[in-house]
């Protein structure tokens, strides 16, 4: 078996990380094409505030991305239904384990 598969990551997204500007706001690096998991779902989560708050996608990405809240994330590139979400929430899955992938599950607005 190996995570490289299709299978386990069929979709890409484009990111571009969010890095703080100082007084300028938040500024944004350059976008790049991840192999990912898309899944459009309503879900109510907790924003790394601490508030509650709906995510409407989550995208699954191998573990050693780096991914910053706040980042923007473009789910279905070159579809009509193309949108750029800010990433509200990230979790971390490590398994530790040979058979098992480890990865980040962004939580999208």
């Amino acid at each position: 078996m190996s995570w490289a598969d299709p299978f386990w990551y069929p979709h890409t997204v484009s990111i571009r990380n969010a890095h703080p500007s100082g007084g300028m706001g938040t500024g944004y690096d350059v976008a790049r094409t991840v192999k990912a998991e898309v899944k459009d779902e309503q879900r109510l989560i907790r924003a790394a505030s601490g508030s509650e708050v709906v995510s409407s996608s989550s995208v699954t990405v191998p573990i050693g991305e780096h991914v910053p809240v706040g980042s923007l994330v473009t789910v279905w590139p070159g579809k009509t239904r193309a949108r750029e979400a800010v990433v509200l929430a990230v979790s971390a899955d490590e398994n530790g384990i040979d058979d098992l992938d480890s990865f980040l599950v962004l939580f999208l607005k």
